[in-house]
């Protein structure tokens, strides 16, 4: 079967998913990639002189002398030219970014690894996976000018898979920040690049496209599961771990996390983070050392047809199915019902009653899923918050006030 290569990535939420088995896709004894928090300029458009026409002071060429053709005359650019110029935006990319990425090597008990990271502010603050740096005892971080550094674990959230490691900078001395952009906006089919470290190897770029977005994913260490995980068919490889995923505006979206493959090598599906997790968990790291979640307490699974059979649903309805809800948490005090009957442990139905309640919406957002919900509690929660939950209830619609408390 194929597994889970880490890269690792985890998050803890409030709502918990069935376990999954992930093996650690790192280059020494438990590290991956890690990329620094790249400053970015925005590539702009450079005005180049198509070899079949001229440039104008717009810096788009003109149309070719009568007689010599070009593969695309509205343009005014061969097709040769189309190719160079998607070139020398990657060029200028890595050329603007690559000062933004670090690599970081450990020493642990077990052996030594590699892995990547990338800056996340200009005071020496670097953020990778946890699993890069789980059980250090030694940490080096190295910059793409050569500048080396001695680093220091200041926080890590392993539900996450994130940690942030400082590098003491000299006075007068400064690092170049990453520019981050909002992963909640990626679309399907957007361009991606991961810079990093593959097996060690120095500062290295891949691209490819986001093939998928709002993956859930196993966090590695606890039940709890990555919600909002970017997929990606960028090459990422074992080294690649804490490295950061970018727009082709060099913004991070992303931290480089898992593979799937059947070799343990990259295989077209790669993994990332959310940076709108990251938004919310780094800040929390470098002030207090930890990450707090919101919680609710319940167990469940996502609509499919013999479900919605069982629960008179009509077809297409959607929601997050409670199969049970644990005892003594907000779920249980706000009132939520789990199905009455067994379910095994992945959550495959046993033995349903359909009895359970149906979270079509929080806050008034639909939910479509246990994924959505869980994403939600995430990126938009914190314990000690009020949410409100629209539940369907035996064919009614309720309101059910929750209020969530530290997982």
């Amino acid at each position: 079967m194929p597994h889970f290569s880490k890269i690792k990535t985890t998050i803890a939420v409030g709502v918990m998913s069935a376990m999954a088995l992930i093996s650690i896709a790192c280059s020494g004894a438990n590290k991956d990639a890690t990329a620094t928090p790249l400053t970015a300029q925005q590539p702009t458009a450079t005005a180049i002189t198509a070899s079949s026409g001229t440039t104008t002071g717009t810096g788009v060429p003109t149309p070719p002398a009568t007689g010599v053709p070009v593969s695309n005359p509205v343009a005014g650019m061969s097709s040769l030219d189309i190719i160079k110029s998607q070139e020398q935006v990657f060029i200028d990319l890595f050329k603007n970014t690559i000062n933004t990425v670090v690599r970081i090597d450990t020493v642990t008990r077990s052996g030594a690894g590699e892995g990547s990271g990338w800056v996340w502010d200009t005071t020496g603050n670097i953020v990778t996976n946890y699993h890069v740096v789980d059980g250090a005892t030694k940490i080096d971080v190295y910059l793409y000018d050569g500048r080396q550094y001695a680093g220091r674990v200041v926080g890590f959230n392993s539900d996450a898979d994130l940690a942030v490691v400082k590098i003491d900078l000299a006075p007068g001395e400064t690092l170049q920040a990453s520019k981050i952009g909002n992963s909640s906006e990626l679309q399907v089919g957007q361009m991606s690049i991961a810079l990093g470290n593959p097996y060690g190897n120095d500062f290295s770029m891949t691209t490819g496209i986001v093939s998928a977005v709002g993956r859930l994913i196993p966090s590695g260490f606890s039940n709890f599961a990555i919600p909002s995980v970017i997929q990606t068919d960028t090459a990422i490889n074992p080294g690649n771990s804490g490295g950061p995923l970018l727009d082709i505006e060099g913004r991070v979206i992303g931290i480089n996390t898992q593979i799937r493959s059947e070799s343990g090598s990259n295989s077209g599906v790669g993994f990332a983070v959310p940076v709108d997790l990251a938004k919310r968990v780094v800040p929390n790291l470098i002030e207090n050392g930890e990450h707090v979640y919101s919680f609710m307490g319940i167990r469940g699974l996502e609509l499919e047809n013999t479900m919605r059979a069982g629960l008179g649903l009509k077809n297409g309805q959607q929601g997050a199915y409670i199969t049970s809800v644990e005892a003594n948490t907000p779920a249980q005090k706000a009132g939520l019902k789990g199905d009455s009957g067994s379910f095994g442990v992945n959550g495959a139905p046993v033995n349903p009653q359909y009895d359970g309640d149906l979270i079509t919406a929080v806050d008034g957002r639909q939910v479509n899923s246990m994924d959505d919900l869980i994403a939600y509690l995430a990126l938009n929660t914190s314990p000690g918050d009020d949410i409100v939950l629209t539940v369907l209830r035996g064919g009614q619609e309720e309101l059910i006030v929750l209020t969530l408390t530290q997982r």
